[in-house]
């Protein structure tokens, strides 16, 4: 078990969002929704002890703490309609116009999956992003 709260489709998180990708997939690599998640400090080591890369992250030069990627991938245009869910603190639907800025205050849907690589002989693991709920005031756009 990764996370004491449970909800009915996927376990719950709190913590701070970095490098997000939730207005606009990330197309660099594999197109993806993304973002990377620095829990409390028991989430860390209990992702960590799950076999989940993790990264310092810092803010404004100082270390935060290790974060954990969290994404869904799109694998066709019509994967981009189907991005994670985003809430503002009151869970009404939220429409971002840029990036949230790293540090962003959230509570984060998740499940997480594994399967044996295809070719190699070996477990990979990793988590789908569902949903995010914004906990910080919702930016406005002008």
């Amino acid at each position: 078990m990764l996370s004491s709260n449970k909800s009915k489709d996927g376990l719950v998180v709190e913590g701070k969002a970095f490098w997000c990708f939730l207005n606009e997939p990330n197309i660099q690599f594999e197109p993806q929704w993304s973002l990377r998640l620095v829990g409390s400090e028991l989430e860390q080591r209990i992702f960590e002890h799950g076999g989940f890369g993790m990264r310092m992250e810092q803010l404004d030069g100082k270390d935060v703490g290790l974060s954990v990627l969290m994404r869904r991938k799109v694998r066709s245009m019509d994967d981009v309609l189907k991005k994670p869910i985003l809430l503002d603190k009151n869970q009404n639907r939220l429409e971002l116009f840029e990036e949230l800025p790293n540090g962003s205050n959230v509570k984060v849907k998740y499940k997480c999956w594994e399967r044996t690589h295809p070719f190699e002989d070996k477990v990979v693991k990793g988590i789908d992003l569902i949903a995010v709920m914004l906990l910080d005031e919702t930016p406005t756009i002008f």
